[in-house]
Order: C-alpha cells, then sequence, then structure tokens
C-alpha cells in the first residue's frame, strides 16, 4: 500500500530550505538498523515543498519459527534449518523523517518525528550568513542608563549600591543575528536608546532569552565563574571541549552567542558580586594557524563597528588521566581578548549560549 506524502522543510527562522533531501524511516529497536520506507525520495524546491512517497508495511520486522518435522518447500534443500518466517508483532510502527542537505558546503542530517496531520517542518539551523560588525553590529555601546528591571525601581533600593548603569550584550548579540537572518539592516543610531523605548524593550526581552527559561544559562555562567581554571574539571578544559562544537557551527555559516567567563569567585558572597562582571558576544568567524593556536573573530558589545576583535585561544597541557603507562595529556584552552591585536582582557573560559531566531520588531 503506497503511500503519498507532500509537506515543506524550513530553517528555525522560517526560511524554506532548497535542495533537501527527504526519507522515511521507521525507528527499530536498539541494535537493529531503522528500516527505510522510502519509494521515492523528496526533493525540496525553493519554497521549501516537497513529495515522496512510501510503503508503511515495509515497517514490519520477521523472525523464523522453528517447526520439527517441518521444511519450507521454497528453502534450498542443501539447508538444514527449518521453519517459516512469521511477522514480528512486538516491532512498533514508529516512522520518522529524515532531512539530508548542505550548508555552507558543510553536510546536514536531522531527522522529525512524522505525526498525524504535520507537514511542515522546522528544522534546528538558520540560513548561513556574512556577518560584519561595523556593517551589522549596532553603532551605540552596551552601556545603558537606569536600572535593569522594567519598571520603577522602589524608593528602599536608592542606594549607592544599585548601579545606575547596565548592560544588554547577550540582548544585542541575538538582536543583530535577528536583524541579519531577516535581512533587515541594524537601526542606524548611535545614541543608547533609552529606558522604556520600543529598541530598549526588545533589546531586554532578547537579554532574557539568551538566558534560557528559568534562566538556566545565569546558572551555567555562575558554575563556571565558580569553578578553578585549570585543573582537570576546570574552565580551560571544559573550553576546548566548547571549541570543538563553536568551530562546527561557524563552518555551518552560524553566529554563536558565547558566555565569557572573566571573573572567578570563591564563594557565594564573592559570587554575587562578580557574576555580572563576565560578559556576552556573537561569535562570527574563526581560523587556525599552522601552531594550533584558534582566533575567532567577534562582535562585542562593549566595542561597537570594531572589526578587529577576537579570542586567542592556545592549547595548555593541564595534566594526566587514567594510570601510567596508559596515561594521556589533558589539554585545555588558555584564552585571551585582543582588540586590534593587543591584550585587552583574560577570558578564562567560554561556552555557547542557545538562540533562537526572533523577526525584529516592526517600526526598527
Amino acid at each position: 500500500m503506497r503511500v503519498s506524502f507532500s509537506g515543506s522543510v524550513h530553517y528555525a527562522n522560517g526560511d524554506p530550505i532548497s535542495n533537501v533531501v527527504v526519507r522515511i524511516f521507521d525507528k527499530d529497536a536498539s541494535g537493529k538498523e531503522d528500516d527505510d520506507l522510502t519509494v521515492t525520495e523528496g526533493l525540496s524546491d525553493d519554497q521549501g515543498q516537497f513529495n515522496l512517497s512510501y510503503e508503511p508495511l515495509h515497517y514490519l520486522d520477521y523472525h523464523t519459527i522453528h517447526l520439527s518435522g517441518y521444511r519450507d518447500q521454497n528453502a534450498d534443500p542443501q539447508a538444514d534449518k527449518r521453519g517459516i518466517l512469521m511477522p514480528d508483532l512486538g516491532d512498533i510502527y514508529l516512522p520518522y523523517l529524515k532531512f539530508n542537505f548542505t550548508i555552507n558546503g558543510v553536510g546536514q542530517e536531522y531527522t522529525a518525528s512524522l505525526g498525524m496531520l504535520q507537514t511542515e517542518f522546522h528544522l534546528p539551523v538558520n540560513p548561513a550568513v556574512i556577518f560584519l560588525p561595523s556593517r551589522d553590529g549596532f553603532k551605540f555601546p552596551n552601556h545603558f542608563s537606569g536600572y535593569f528591571l522594567p519598571y520603577s525601581t522602589p524608593a528602599f533600593m536608592s542606594s549607592r549600591k544599585i548601579s545606575p548603569i547596565y548592560g544588554l550584550c547577550g540582548g544585542m548579540c541575538a538582536a543583530v543575528y535577528d536583524f541579519r537572518l531577516a535581512g533587515k539592516s541594524i537601526p542606524q543610531i548611535d545614541k543608547v536608546p533609552n529606558q522604556g523605548t520600543r529598541l530598549q524593550r526588545y533589546l531586554f526581552r532578547r537579554q532574557m532569552d539568551s538566558l534560557g527559561g528559568l534562566g538556566q544559562q545565569a546558572v551555567k555562567v555562575a558554575r563556571w565563574t565558580s569553578l578553578p581554571d585549570d585543573t582537570l574539571v576546570g574552565t580551560m578544559r571544559r573550553t576546548g571541549d566548547e571549541l570543538n562544537q563553536l568551530r562546527k557551527k561557524l563552518d555551518q555559516g552560524s553566529l554563536v552567542i558565547l558566555a565569557l567567563i572573566y571573573e572567578h569567585a570563591r564563594s557565594l558572597k564573592e559570587l554575587s558580586r562578580r557574576i555580572f562582571n563576565n560578559h556576552q558576544v556573537l561569535a562570527w568567524a574563526y581560523d587556525e594557524d599552522a601552531r594550533g593556536v584558534t582566533t575567532i573573530q567577534i562582535y562585542d558589545p562593549n566595542l561597537p563597528e570594531r572589526d578587529d576583535v577576537v579570542i586567542r585561544c592556545e592549547s595548555v597541557i593541564l595534566g594526566e588521566e587514567a594510570p601510567a603507562p596508559e596515561s594521556q595529556s589533558v589539554l585545555g584552552l588558555k584564552s585571551s581578548e585582543l582588540v586590534g591585536g593587543e591584550f585587552y582582557k583574560d577570558v578564562r573560559g567560554f561556552f555557547a549560549m542557545p538562540y533562537s531566531p526572533e523577526k525584529p520588531p516592526k517600526g526598527l
């Protein structure tokens, strides 16, 4: 019973994806190869539309039941095995779609469940973009006047301990990516937007988005701020693991919001003060030299209109893991932020933060 299926495939920001090969498989038990149900594979057009056909009954697996004294008349007369082929009644039908395509020369593969009535599929990847801070970044610095809370501060909080200046670095990074994906030019203003303006409210909302639901990413920043630097469980080793994933995303043409850990807190009291001195930037490219030194090019909201801001990462040996003679050297990354080739700040570590695209508000 051949079945036809039509649908559309899109990037996370809603843009259609063309030239995606689409097939349907059935998920099998662990240790078994998934069944390919596809009869005619789909190929998406410029609108992301695709058509395919598949055979649902091909999902069913079979096993042989051996019966004493029974011989299959169609079997090889030289074969010693006897039995009949029976369907595996424990095989559950779990169809899914597999999408294969290329972004920026890098092959991609994603899967999505085949649900009832679902015909539109959004994959967890954005289209490749070209970014340049001097052109695509905000012209104003990350230096907002007022209070971080989007409402009037109660009188009892009017204290010198509360800074009248705050930052929205994560919101600014998410917003410039939003504008780039939407194909819109960034607002050409060099003055920091006032509290309560449409742009300030948008940047504030995107700041909250960058921290994740329930502030999970803020908790992660706090945890990294409390870690040591150069131990086998410290920020340098964890940053080395992060770099591998960062390179893959940048190779795809994606931009990546990074949390930069500048500070180190040895107590909760220190943490409450120092956690806010960490930072968020937007990675847009990288390169590696012959010595293995990685240079990550970033948009730093604290340094507007600068295309020469980078994070320089160099591998260092942190120690040995596993007992001798099979012990292996454990590597980490020693990182620093440079501006115009000159040292700017030590970076104890960094990690990628989540990003989900949003259309910039109308009128900006």
